[in-house]
């Protein structure tokens, strides 16, 4: 039986059920929603683009603008309750997929507003309720742990639900009404540790951080490192998805296939990190991912082949969980670090407006790389190859500020020791 103060108690469990579950639903939506669109009969591959990058456009608007209003009820509503009804919402955006299917081109918006949220709801309830459950002490491991629950999902479940799908789509329906009943039931068994008298005053907390701007540092870069991920990490997503399925043109269950065998092996990887990470090994960690990467990019700008896209696919997959783990601890554990506990809320919501700019301006890439292509040819792809040079710059960015963060918090804990071993000496002369 699991100790009371265990990190994977029942509350950390759940909460682990939680991510997984909701990683199933967004990859029947951001997998399956971008393939259907792509082979659609009768539109340009430009036209597809622009239509793809509008719907993450409005997609991430409405997320960012939700959370901002969202915070006031999180505040005094039940944050189970967000999580339930966000899980209800997301099950009928699959619901829209499969009934429109032919019709997805012209109900685009409408989707991505729907969708927006739905994961508003549940993101907000969620990342609260993270917070509050895990301690800051626990941070990595437990981070590190839920980011090989959710890669083993990526495994399994892409090529799962592409062979379901392509022997009969409304399977996939069936299955996804389950996986959001179930999300509802552990979105009910995470119970927080501690409950804190949380505020939601969001220019109060940002006169707060500009007056400390010192103590606030690790916080300030944490927002830095959060834009530069919305601008990179799911535009590349996206990008990997039409680069995939432009260059194989292959059924859903051969592109479930191709993302289930290198997730697999970015298993190792986080074995790897939550063996040998520290803060001060982070360049160590950080700088092969971001220079691997980047000189994938370069080969495929250079020749978009079979093996170049399967080479960028391989290496980013495989090696993007570090910077993604170590993010994911940051955003959940800096503003405990600092014992700004009652401020979990407006932290949370300015993650996600600084989440959901650096979104915005990765998808409205996606939107300019579509439109002008059509403007240059029906099978153009050269400026979508130049926002996918412009991601990897964003990228590169991610991964710089993810280290100044690392080195920053560092610098923290240093201070930390020397103010405390000050006051123990102040205590002995005394």
């Amino acid at each position: 039986m699991a100790k009371k103060n265990s990190v994977f108690d029942l509350s950390g469990i759940s909460i682990i059920a939680c991510d997984c579950l909701q990683a199933i639903i967004c990859i029947f939506i951001d997998l399956f929603f971008v393939s259907k669109i792509l082979h659609l009969e009768g539109i340009s591959v430009a036209s597809k683009i622009t239509s793809i990058g509008l719907f993450y456009v409005v997609y991430y608007l409405v997320l960012g603008c939700s959370y901002l209003v969202s915070g006031y009820a999180l505040r005094k509503i039940n944050k189970s309750l967000f999580v339930s009804l966000g899980s209800i919402v997301l099950t009928c955006v699959v619901l829209m997929v499969y009934l429109l299917q032919d019709n997805l081109y012209t109900f685009v918006p409408l989707i991505a507003f729907v969708y927006g949220i739905g994961f508003s709801f549940f993101s907000g309830g969620y990342n609260s309720l993270t917070q509050e459950t895990i301690s800051s002490k626990h941070q990595v491991k437990f981070f590190a742990v839920k980011k090989i629950m959710f890669q083993a999902v990526y495994i399994a479940f892409p090529i799962t639900l592409g062979v379901i799908a392509d022997i009969d789509f409304s399977y996939v329906t069936y299955i996804m009404f389950g996986i959001g009943a179930l999300l509802i039931v552990f979105s009910f068994l995470i119970k927080p540790k501690k409950s804190f008298n949380q505020s939601f005053n969001l220019p109060k907390f940002f006169k707060y951080m500009k007056e400390n701007k010192e103590t606030t540092k690790p916080l300030w870069l944490v927002y830095v490192q959060t834009f530069f991920r919305g601008a990179s990490y799911d535009c590349f997503t996206t990008l990997i998805t039409i680069l995939v399925i432009s260059t194989l043109g292959q059924d859903n269950s051969k592109l479930g296939m191709f993302q289930s065998i290198f997730t697999a092996c970015s298993l190792v990887t986080m074995f790897f990190y939550l063996k040998f990470y520290r803060k001060k090994r982070a360049p160590y960690f950080i700088l092969p991912t971001i220079i691997l990467v980047s000189c994938t990019i370069i080969a495929i700008l250079a020749a978009t082949t079979f093996e170049t896209v399967v080479l960028f696919y391989a290496v980013y997959v495989i090696l993007n969980v570090i910077l993604m783990s170590i993010s994911d601890s940051r955003r959940a554990g800096v503003v405990r670090v600092l014992s700004l506990h009652s401020h979990i809320l407006e932290s949370n919501a300015f993650n996600e407006f600084f989440l959901a700019v650096g979104r915005i301006l990765g998808s409205l890439l996606l939107v300019f790389a579509g439109l002008f292509d059509g403007l240059v040819g029906q099978n153009s792809s050269l400026f979508l190859k130049i926002a996918l040079g412009i991601v990897c710059l964003l990228y590169c960015g991610y991964g710089i500020s993810t280290i100044v963060l690392e080195k920053a918090l560092i610098k923290q804990d240093e201070r930390f020791r020397q103010e405390h071993l000050a006051e123990n000496i102040e205590r002995t002369e005394e």
